[in-house]
């Protein structure tokens, strides 16, 4: 049988690289901007909502073993890789990318459906309400994308 909180900060690593892939793609769709400007301050938004989640991952993972290092994954390296400049994107590419980040969207609310259990499961309330807020927010953007996915499809 394995311990809970090992269970819990396994979780929380996991939900800390899915973060971190997220905002790689975040950035990469920033970088190339689409004609639509909503979709560009949108997409913009939830890069910085990405960050801030980062940041309260590593806060529940620090306070539930301050001695667990952050983890680092393969997307700490694709920062330099990420094109800088305005380029504009096709509306096949902005359709594509949309729902490439709606599937995304998905999974992260799964994965944080789990953790929110795990947290409650294991004692650690306070994680589970960050995930709480977390699973909001990524509910709030997949919802956003799929109403603007017929409409960018249709352009």
């Amino acid at each position: 049988m394995t311990d809970p909180r090992d269970d819990l900060l396994r979780a929380l690593r996991d939900a800390y690289a899915m973060e971190r892939h997220a905002e790689s793609l975040l950035k990469s769709q920033v970088a190339r901007s689409t004609p639509d400007a909503e979709i560009n301050a949108r997409i913009e938004a939830h890069l910085t909502e990405t960050q801030a989640n980062q940041e309260s991952l590593t806060s529940c993972l620090e306070r539930i073993n301050a001695s667990d290092p952050i983890p680092q994954t393969v997307a700490d390296g694709l920062g330099a890789t990420i094109e800088t400049g305005n380029v504009v994107q096709t509306t096949d590419e902005v359709v594509r990318n949309l729902a490439s980040l709606y599937e995304l969207k998905q999974q992260e609310i799964a994965s944080y459906t789990l953790l929110i259990a795990i947290a409650e499961a294991s004692g650690f309330f306070e994680t589970k309400i960050v995930c709480e807020a977390i699973v909001l927010q990524q509910t709030a953007m997949a919802d956003w994308l799929l109403e603007h996915l017929p409409p960018a499809t249709r352009a």
